[in-house]
């Protein structure tokens, strides 16, 4: 039985799109060039990618030109990168790009966990309109795992019924040192976990991912009739350890 022979892959096959090949060209030519100015390079890769980069250049003026249609410069261009590109300068611009890609959507996606961890602070500041300059403490809570956000007051946990105080909170301030002259469970930030407590349904203490958590304080500012930020008392500096939430 003769042996089954297969083609070697061309990566031009699947990179090159089927319309808009001349813009296609056109960016991957100008990226490339950019790449061999500024990389370090051994003389094989940069050999290879040069010669790329005129192919490149050459399907392009071909388009624009119009000596050859869409789908014939396509085709010699994916043709030229299986006979021709040895050394494999195509295969590694795709490397390179999708390197690039990478680390676009990585700094994409930490911009917007950046940008909703702020909400605490922006949830934080909105309460503070509610509560007409009292000496009344408010806090935003962020979660960035659910994208959730929550407020608390300062007062409001030890007035609630105590079926309104998830177990785990309690379990939390139980083990946590009074280091203020207020009780553990007066604080802001007290009433805005107890709040994201029951929204995640938690039943157990590992449930709680704390390292997903930021909170935010605002308090009033007597002498100076403003809102301004204030860090966690000793008191939530305590149980916010345990769980490893932050403060931003």
């Amino acid at each position: 039985m003769a042996e089954t022979t297969h083609a070697p892959h061309n990566p031009a096959e699947e990179a090159v799109p089927p319309t808009k090949v001349k813009d296609w060209a056109s960016a991957t030519r100008i990226e490339l060039g950019q790449w061999i100015k500024t990389l370090k390079l051994s003389n094989d890769i940069k050999e290879a990618a040069d010669a790329v980069w005129k192919r490149l250049g050459a399907l392009e003026s071909a388009l624009v030109n119009k000596t050859q249609s869409e789908t014939e410069a396509r085709a010699a261009f994916v043709t030229w990168v299986a006979d021709n590109d040895w050394h494999g300068g195509f295969a590694w611009y795709l490397e390179e790009k999708a390197k690039a890609v990478a680390e676009a959507n990585r700094l994409a996606a930490d911009q917007a966990i950046q940008r909703f961890i702020a909400t605490a602070r922006t949830e934080a500041q909105k309460a503070t309109r509610m509560q007409g300059g009292l000496g009344t403490v408010v806090a935003g809570l962020a979660d960035i795992a659910t994208q959730q956000t929550f407020t608390g007051t300062s007062g409001a946990y030890p007035s609630l019924l105590a079926t309104g105080k998830h177990p785990i909170m309690q379990s939390l301030l139980a083990r946590t040192g009074q280091g203020e002259e207020w009780t553990v469970d007066n604080c802001a930030e007290v009433d805005a976990m107890n709040k994201y407590l029951y929204a995640i349904n938690a039943r157990l203490m590992t449930d709680v991912h704390g390292k997903n958590l930021y909170f935010h304080a605002e308090t009033w500012n007597w002498d100076k009739k403003v809102w301004q930020p204030r860090k966690a008392c000793g008191n939530c500096d305590s149980w916010m350890k345990v769980i490893g939430a932050r403060r931003i």
